[in-house]
């Protein structure tokens, strides 16, 4: 990441930190900015509230993934997902935990400074400390990432074959309709048959006693 390429730059002897510690503050603070925009139905996952207040983040949620009905009653399936697990930054707890601001000897990478280091050997390892601390927090990232993949993908799976069973009652109550108005066609036609034959069946009974009063004239 840019980051880590800036420490690793920070390394050059001769270089002057002040001035990449102004990208690396950039590049903190549009994380922090970024991880206090995300939310999902109004709450936060990658920058959670660990305190005991009514208004903390709840530590897990619970998300419908399938949906099935067997023998008429309905089964909703759900996955539980621990908030803890995917946060970036975390407030109100007696130490922060988030992947960026869990602190080594005092230092996250969220807060980590270069600008007043030297070249000094001491300084220089404190730069490998630095390094290895955003690597490790790249692969916590990287993780978590992978992790809310396979969540999203599993949701998405049930959502596709729950919209396909839906299609295919869809179809099958159109197909009952489209039965239905053909049987009715049918019964109207066979009832305006029978209603032609009736009229028929009068006139002929009217020409025939017609008929037959005319012997007696």
């Amino acid at each position: 990441t840019k980051l880590q390429a800036l420490l690793v730059q920070a390394k050059t002897a001769g270089i002057d930190r002040s001035k990449i510690q102004a990208d690396v503050t950039q590049i903190q603070q549009d994380m922090n900015l970024k991880a206090s925009s995300a939310t999902f139905n109004g709450i936060n996952w990658l920058s959670i509230d660990t305190s005991a207040s009514t208004t903390a983040t709840p530590a897990t949620f619970n998300l419908v993934s399938s949906y099935s009905r067997v023998g008429g009653t309905p089964t909703i399936g759900s996955i539980t997902v621990t908030t803890a697990d995917y946060a970036l930054y975390t407030t109100g707890g007696a130490s922060n935990t988030g992947i960026l601001d869990t602190q080594t000897s005092g230092v996250s990478v969220a807060n980590m400074t270069i600008g007043t280091l030297t070249d000094s050997a001491a300084d220089q390892t404190t730069l490998d400390g630095y390094i290895a601390q955003v690597t490790t927090a790249i692969n916590s990232v990287a993780s978590a990432a992978a992790n809310l993949g396979a969540v999203k993908n599993r949701i998405s799976t049930n959502t596709e074959f729950v919209k396909s069973l839906m299609d295919s009652v869809d179809r099958g109550v159109g197909q009952l309709v489209d039965a239905d108005m053909n049987q009715e066609s049918t019964r109207l036609s066979a009832l305006q048959v029978q209603q032609q034959l009736g009229v028929q069946a009068l006139s002929i009974a009217n020409n025939s006693s017609q008929s037959i009063l005319s012997l007696f004239r």
